[in-house]
């Protein structure tokens, strides 16, 4: 239970530790997010904003009868089928016959500009002065440039930075590069500044157009769409879209017409044809009448005609069908480029093929504007043009064969019941067959004079294809730049670059912070954390001292009493480190200063002959013998290299000497041993200053000498991989006795959140850096 809290402890302190690494950088991120929420605002100040604008139509279903326009007309528009023939419409609206139409109208292809310091402002509507390109090339002319540089009286000046300046005159055709266009000046409004004309290719205008305006179908049940427009200026994208909406409905109405008007050429050439055929069968019998002198035959065929009055009502509706039907056959024979009549009062099923072969002739003949014949939608229509018109034909064969079958059976039974009527004379025969023939004319006449007039009153009447159920709008709130998610954006970006920044800085970093990072890798012990000394501060321990620098070294100086053993002679300490400016000089000279006392005196020796650095704390430094001059010269008196230290009277000091050719060699000659042993009677500690481990092997020929060996880290400095050699060195008992200390440690421990502090209170110093010094030191 106890490992587990243990172990949750290690991981929450690490959590911690990670934690405290950011929030030391918080400068940084303060900065950053500083600089992200300004650049912000500034891309806000000078964006322009983007509003989105709307317009809804709503859609009829389809009515295939047209008789119900005499009843109400408020269905005589054209409606749809269905939700796929919606989507198809959606396309419709945005098709380029169309979208041309709305750059001519509106003009589009020429923009306005008025010249701002960071931004161009676009004009539409109240532009001082307007301009229309009356021609162009097309290969060449995409968009153009130009500023009115100049204006005096009715004159005016383009100029253009690639293709010089042309002057002209208000309303009169001036030729440009591209092509003639004209420019109309508004007396009422002046240019504020810069003006700018760009004009553009219309092809290119409809291009632009189509990939800005987008078409939705938000209920196709209801029969809804919904067409919007995202732009800068919102008055241009509402007359846009209400032009749109505009161009959609006459288009539609056009497309009714022509079925219309197609209907109507066929009514008008069978009614001529029946005209005739009806004055002929009314000449006839006024010619029978007037030969045979007859008067009246009703009464004389009355009996024999009331069997046969209901059959002879049937057989002449079967026959005025068959008419038709004869008649529609050969409008069926020719090609398929041709509308066929409809709403002839036929067989519902041919009715419907028929006002669907028209609906797929009109799609082709559009489709055929912007395609050719070898376009796969167009060759896919033919195909299904084709096969309802055979499906057609099949169908009025069908209904002739019913139709005559069923005037043959009507036949033979008018002639059973006249051949009742034997005695009916001849006379009557044949002017009932002459009234038949006139009635099924008059019959013929009357149904097509009804249907031209239904025809008539849907091409007369314009019901538009859509109803607009709300005018185009624009939203008042921009649809970009949202300042919100920008500035959100801003935020998150300002904490999230210097964490991805410090993340990569802080997983390359390999070097050692604190006592904490030495723990992790290694199972030796640390003594104590020496803090991070300035420049201007004294790096020695005075006499009593109290900085953090001298409760730093009290606080090695008792650790050391748990490290060192227990022995009447003298306590050998050795300060050594893998490579040289992780300061262990320092830490040997005011180790030597602090642990030196009245009870007992220290000797510090300067073993690292091939670099000494002791000197550099002395404060008079003289060129002294030293430690060189006792290895190698055996007649060399101890007694001569001992110097007191002025800092501390109770500690004498062995300075390094000159710099030998072999430091190796007298370091392993034997007299360091002989020296140590001779000065333990003397001293009751004695501090090695050695070489560098990983430099040079100079430290590891003297290491037997030493009771207790201090290993000087550098914060910040010194890598991990130094911690690593020392566990080495101790693993191959090259040293024994081993003990970290952490030097340079700065109060946040290198930006770690460790706030290592001594002197509890004793300070007398206060940093006066300034407030920023403070806030940007890491």
């Amino acid at each position: 239970m106890q490992q587990t809290e243990f172990q949750a402890k290690e991981e929450k302190l690490d959590l911690r530790k990670t934690i405290s690494k950011y929030l030391y950088k918080w400068p940084w991120f303060i900065a950053s997010m500083f600089v992200f929420i300004i650049g912000a605002y500034i891309y806000l100040r000078y964006s322009v904003p983007q509003y989105q604008s709307k317009t809804t139509l709503k859609f009829d279903k389809k009515t295939n009868d047209l008789s119900s326009a005499l009843a109400d007309l408020d269905n005589l528009g054209i409606g749809l089928g269905n939700a796929d023939e919606l989507k198809s419409e959606a396309a419709v609206v945005n098709s380029r016959p169309i979208l041309m139409q709305v750059v001519k109208n509106l003009n589009l292809n020429v923009e306005y500009f008025n010249a701002g310091e960071f931004k161009d402002w676009q004009l539409f509507a109240g532009a001082p002065i307007t301009a229309k390109i009356l021609t162009y090339n097309k290969k060449k002319f995409v968009s153009s440039q130009y500023t009115i540089a100049k204006i005096k009286g009715d004159e005016f000046t383009l100029q253009n930075e690639q293709k010089g300046n042309v002057t002209g005159r208000f309303n009169i055709p001036v030729k440009l590069d591209f092509g003639t266009v004209v420019l109309q000046r508004n007396s009422t409004l002046i240019p504020k500044s810069e003006y700018k004309i760009i004009f553009w290719n219309p092809i290119e205008k409809v291009k632009k157009l189509e990939k800005t305006i987008q078409v939705s179908l938000p209920d196709e049940k209801a029969m809804l769409m919904e067409i919007s427009l995202i732009a800068s200026l919102p008055e241009k994208s509402e007359a846009i879209l209400n032009e749109v909406t505009k161009q959609y409905n006459l288009d539609g109405q056009r497309d009714k017409n022509l079925q219309a008007q197609n209907t109507q050429e066929f009514i008008d050439k069978r009614l001529e044809v029946i005209t005739k055929d009806l004055s002929g069968v009314e000449n006839q019998k006024e010619d029978f009448q007037n030969r045979n002198r007859i008067v009246d035959l009703q009464a004389q065929a009355e009996l024999a005609l009331q069997n046969t009055s209901e059959n002879t009502k049937v057989l002449l509706q079967q026959q005025a069908q068959l008419d038709l039907l004869n008649s529609l056959a050969a409008e069926a024979q020719k090609g398929n480029s041709q509308l066929m009549p409809s709403n002839l009062g036929l067989n519902p099923s041919l009715e419907q093929s028929i006002s669907q072969y028209n609906l797929l002739l009109i799609s082709r003949n559009k489709t055929l504007k912007q395609a050719t014949n070898e376009n796969p939608a167009v060759i896919e229509m033919n195909r299904e043009i084709a096969s309802l018109k055979n499906i057609i034909r099949d169908n009025i064969n069908e209904q002739k064969q019913t139709v005559q079958t069923g005037i043959a059976q009507l036949q033979n039974q008018i002639t059973s019941s006249n051949n009742v009527i034997e005695k009916v004379p001849g006379q009557s025969k044949i002017y009932r067959g002459i009234e038949r023939q006139q009635n099924l004319k008059e019959q013929l006449f009357l149904f097509l004079l009804q249907k031209r007039e239904e025809n008539a009153i849907n091409l007369s009447v314009d019901v538009p294809k859509a109803k607009i159920v709300n005018p185009a709008f624009t939203e008042d709130i921009p649809v970009s730049p949202k300042k919100d998610i920008i500035f959100l954006g801003a935020f998150l970006l300002g904490i999230l670059i210097p964490f991805a920044i410090f993340y990569v800085l802080f997983m390359l970093d390999d070097k050692i912070y604190s006592r904490e990072d030495i723990k992790a890798r290694s199972s030796l012990g640390v003594l104590v954390d020496i803090p991070s000394l300035k420049d201007n501060e004294n790096h020695l321990v005075q006499k009593n001292d109290f900085s953090e620098l001298a409760e730093a070294f009290r606080v090695l100086v008792s650790n050391l009493k748990f490290v060192l053993p227990v022995k009447n002679s003298a306590k050998v300490i050795m300060v050594t480190s893998s490579v040289k400016g992780e300061g262990k000089t320092l830490v040997s000279v005011n180790l030597a200063l602090t642990i030196a006392n009245k009870n007992g005196r220290a000797l510090l020796i300067g073993s690292d002959i091939r670099n000494p650095q002791i000197q550099r704390y002395d404060n008079e430094p003289t060129k002294r013998k030293g430690l060189t001059e006792f290895l190698y010269d055996d007649s060399v008196d101890v007694e001569e290299l001992i110097h007191t230290s002025i800092t501390n009277p109770s500690c004498d000091v062995i300075y390094a000497g000159a710099i030998p050719p072999n430091p190796q060699e007298l370091l392993s000659n034997g007299r360091y041993q002989k020296l140590i042993e001779q000065m333990s009677s003397q001293y009751a500690y004695i501090i090695i200053d050695s070489a560098p481990l990983m430099l040079v092997s100079d430290t590891l020929s003297i290491a037997d000498t030493a009771d207790a060996t201090l290993y000087v880290v550098r914060s910040g400095v010194s890598k991990n991989i130094l911690i690593d050699f020392a566990n080495d060195l101790v693993r191959d008992s090259k040293l024994t006795n081993v003990s970290f200390v952490v030097n340079d440690v700065s109060k946040r421990a290198g930006g770690y959140g460790y706030n290592y502090s001594y002197g509890y209170g004793y300070s007398q110093t206060k940093d006066k850096s300034s407030w920023w010094k403070k806030i940007f030191k890491s």
